[in-house]
């Protein structure tokens, strides 16, 4: 009679410690975030990336608009986390220092700051006057006001739309920075001598401007 013998074998854990002399942390975070949760405990940060990191003691290379360190923790000092405010339009927006140890041992932080929706685009006019003569070639194109959104691109103006029945002589064309009312129908001044347009933006997250 044979008997299959089976041998249970139990490997060790090994934790794998990738910074040596230095440490590259990121976070990524929502602006607006309340300030209770814009704080970073570095050795929790730290504990599986060095085996050094209870003894260490922490200190910023510079002072910080920005940043304070309380000890081990790492705050968010200002009471708002604005990425307009921050970056304006700039992206990727973040803010990132440098973290000394009583070592040579370095800390690179940086924290990435994630848009949310938060700008309503809008025009700075609310009144426009365009003067167009009668019989010009279809496609004829007028340059508009356009809006402003300084949102990301992730959420800033995705579309202009007429408010009002243009009656398809008028169609709006939008490009990167630029904003034109094309003519897709002759005017005839003497069936009809003006037109009002209202006109409205609407960025990528469904906000809508103020009425040009």
């Amino acid at each position: 009679m044979f008997y299959r013998i089976y041998f249970l074998v139990f490997l060790p854990i090994i934790s794998t410690f990738d910074c040596q002399r230095v440490c590259s942390i990121t976070v990524e975070i929502s602006e607006h975030t309340s300030r209770e949760y814009l704080q970073w405990n570095l050795m929790d940060l730290l504990s599986n990336r060095t085996a050094s990191y209870r003894t260490f003691q922490y200190s910023l290379s510079t002072y910080s608009d920005y940043f304070e360190l309380d000890s081990h923790i790492l705050k968010y000092r200002l009471d708002e986390l604005d990425r307009e405010q921050l970056c304006e339009q700039i992206e990727p927006c973040f803010l990132q220092l440098e973290i000394f140890t009583q070592t040579s041992f370095v800390i690179l932080f940086k924290l990435i700051i994630i848009d949310i929706n938060d700008w309503r685009p809008f025009f700075s006019r609310t009144y426009f006057a365009l003067t167009i003569r009668e019989n010009l070639p279809t496609n004829y194109q007028v340059q508009l006001p356009i809006a402003v959104d300084y949102d990301s691109d992730q959420y800033n103006i995705d579309r202009y739309e007429f408010l009002n029945k243009t009656e398809s002589i008028f169609q709006l064309e939008k490009s990167f920075d630029e904003l034109k009312l094309n003519l897709i129908q002759q005017l005839d001044c003497e069936t009809k001598n003006n037109y009002q347009l209202f006109i409205q933006a609407i960025d990528k997250g469904g906000l809508r401007s103020n009425i040009l």
